[in-house]
């Protein structure tokens, strides 16, 4: 299994890393489980989605799991920014 740490690094993914020598030796030596998820409010996938897709296929190549998520829940109620009051619900 390749580190995909060194990879995520040597590529910028990381500006800065909490307890670093651990995250790479969890990537190196264990199949981890990453998600992204995505809100489905919009049209289509634009390139602001396009890091964590790589993220995801990085992590497949080195041997992890990567799971992609299209939110159930957030396309009828839509992606919660802050607002107090209740959001119009969306058809499905």
């Amino acid at each position: 299994m390749d580190n995909a740490f060194d990879l995520f690094k040597e590529r910028g993914f990381f500006k800065q890393v909490t307890h670093e020598e651990e995250l790479r030796k969890v990537l190196g030596e264990q199949m981890v489980l990453a998600y992204v998820g995505f809100d489905p409010t919009a049209d289509s996938l634009h390139v602001g989605h396009l890091m964590g897709i790589m993220a995801l296929a990085h992590l497949q190549r080195a041997g992890h799991r990567p799971v992609a998520l299209v939110g159930g829940g957030t396309v009828m109620i839509g992606d919660p920014s802050g607002r107090t009051e209740l959001r119009k619900m969306l058809s499905v």
